[in-house]
């Protein structure tokens, strides 16, 4: 009877996601290693715990150094692996910070930032809650150190899945968009975990403070961001038609010599460059490395730009001030009915702005304004048919600034504006799926993006990826709800031949439609109750 209890009693933790602290060795055996007290700053005492098997879609995945296991704080458990073991399969970039002795993980627009010895992370800058609280830390095994970061945590906020199997207490991770998804055996996994992470790069000089891991525009938030592995130290020189920035102490990662110059869309930034300085520039370190930034004629530094650094990187972000902004001149193609509701459609890029560029089965390549276009202008045709009054941004392949589109929506008093875009990952080429973006201050945005995902993704039969709030400039300048779809992947070859396909376009337009319509059928009900 106790035996039978105690089988009845893991079966319970199992089912809430927790590792039972009182069971002897897991079925794949046992270890001893130091868990780093933060707090005490040194290594608490040889402890003994349990072992857990990785895979990852199928396939054994293994650590070269500390192996995944189970750290038990009172009744609980979580699973820890190497943080560079599970971020870089799943195509995130990891650096680590000395001086604030946090690990940052990067990938396609997602920032995680994992303080060692914190119950809380930062995800793009907000506050989240580990699970039960475990937090990332370092563990030592058998003279090896690594630094350990909650499994579950960091996969899910990468797209992958987790799945447990207690039979061989095995973690079963699935990539983003993997074609096979394998069956665990029955029995959740065992908590969401924490995990480890091999060596991460040393500062470049005794003197220096650190990397710069990257820099790159994008143009939906008009931003250039300087990525580091620390937190920077920078200046920013004001010199007219430029504006440089100087990561001080900074070494490039890549090892690139000679002026660097990189692709920019932008409506009020023409070029950015940058080159690996010495000690040329009188700040007192080994190395600084300048970001130049060429202005459009008419922008400047002081009413245009806004620099500002976090704890991995530095950003500067473009906008238009209401004075650089001209009244909007502009007259629907066709008559706006003022007792019908009005959206505004805005097919993504144009002109020379050709957004993502991939090749399909044929090798000839595929413009994501085209594709844009194209979806725009039969969700155009099923509005129009709905009885809506439908403004388009544009309607041939011509390039129209993101403030104009804005503007244009403003002009008009839409009650929605819908932008199309396809999405790309240039580092997960298996990723597919479709996401819906609102701006952070929008309730009735966030709504709207709801009510427009779910048929959507029905609609076409595609991955649902959620939708997620964005900075982007035709959200934030536009007066009314809006959003971003995200129909697809082009860099996923099965998911661009679909986007491509004339009856998968349509199926997206139904779906996107059926969307709006529900919002603003249930914005007229609503409307019609209260009164």
């Amino acid at each position: 009877m106790g035996k039978r209890l105690s089988v009845l009693l893991l079966a319970s933790m199992l089912l809430s996601l927790l590792v039972p602290a009182a069971q002897a060795a897991g079925a794949a055996g046992g270890i001893d290693v130091y868990f780093y007290e933060e707090a005490a700053g040194a290594y608490g005492a040889l402890t003994q715990t349990d072992l857990v098997t990785l895979t990852l879609d199928g396939a054994p995945l293994a650590p070269d150094g500390v192996p995944a296991l189970v750290q038990y704080l009172g009744s609980d458990g979580r699973t820890l692996v190497p943080v560079r073991l599970i971020a870089e399969k799943l195509g995130a970039a990891v650096t680590w910070v000395p001086d604030t002795r946090q690990v940052l993980i990067l990938e396609s627009g997602r920032n995680i930032v994992l303080t060692l010895g914190s119950s809380t992370a930062l995800v793009n800058g907000q506050t989240v809650e580990l699970p039960g609280g475990v937090p990332a830390g370092v563990v030592k095994w058998d003279g090896l150190e690594s630094t350990m970061v909650p499994l579950r945590f960091v996969s899910e906020q990468l797209g992958a899945t987790v799945d447990w199997d207690n039979d061989s207490f095995t973690a079963i991770l699935t990539s983003p968009g993997a074609s096979v998804t394998p069956e665990p055996s029955p029995g959740p996994s065992p908590t969401p975990t924490p995990l480890p992470t091999p060596a991460l790069p040393p500062v470049p000089s005794g003197d220096d403070r650190g990397y710069i891991t990257g820099v790159s525009s994008d143009s939906d938030t008009q931003t250039v961001l300087i990525e580091t592995d620390h937190v920077p130290e920078y200046r920013v020189l004001d010199l007219g038609d430029r504006v440089a920035v100087d990561v001080l102490g900074a070494v490039l990662h890549s090892g690139e010599a000679g002026m660097v110059t990189i692709p920019v869309d932008n409506d009020m930034i023409t070029a950015v460059r940058y080159y690996q300085h010495e000690d040329d520039l009188g700040y007192g370190y080994p190395h600084t490395v300048r970001v130049v930034l060429d202005l459009k004629s008419g922008i400047t530094y002081s009413k245009n730009l806004k620099v500002e650094a976090g704890s991995s990187g530095v950003r500067v972000t473009a906008f238009l001030t209401d004075g650089d902004r001209e009244d909007t001149d502009f007259t629907p193609s066709a008559p706006i009915d003022p007792s019908k509701s009005t959206i505004v459609l805005d097919a993504g890029h144009g002109g020379a702005r050709s957004g993502a560029v991939y090749p399909d089965a044929s090798g000839t390549e595929v413009l994501e304004k085209d594709l844009a276009l194209s979806m725009t202008l039969k969700l155009r045709d099923r509005l129009v048919a709905a009885g809506y009054n439908v403004v388009l941004t544009r309607e041939s392949d011509v390039e129209v600034d993101l403030y104009e589109r804005a503007d244009i929506a403003n002009a008009v008093g839409a009650d929605l504006f819908i932008s199309i875009h396809c999405n790309a990952s240039g580092t997960v080429p298996s990723f597919q799926g479709i996401y819906t973006y609102y701006h952070p201050s929008s309730g009735r945005g966030k709504r709207l993006a709801e009510a427009i995902q779910t048929p959507l993704c029905a609609a076409t039969g595609a991955i649902d990826r959620g939708v997620k709030d964005a900075d982007f400039v035709v959200l934030r300048e536009t007066e009314m709800c809006a959003v971003l779809v995200e129909t697809g992947f082009m860099s996923n070859s099965e998911e661009l031949a679909r986007l491509c396909d004339g009856a998968y376009q349509d199926k997206v337009a139904l779906g996107i439609a059926e969307g709006a319509i529900r919002y603003l059928n249930g914005l007229n009900t609503a409307e019609t109750s209260a009164e």
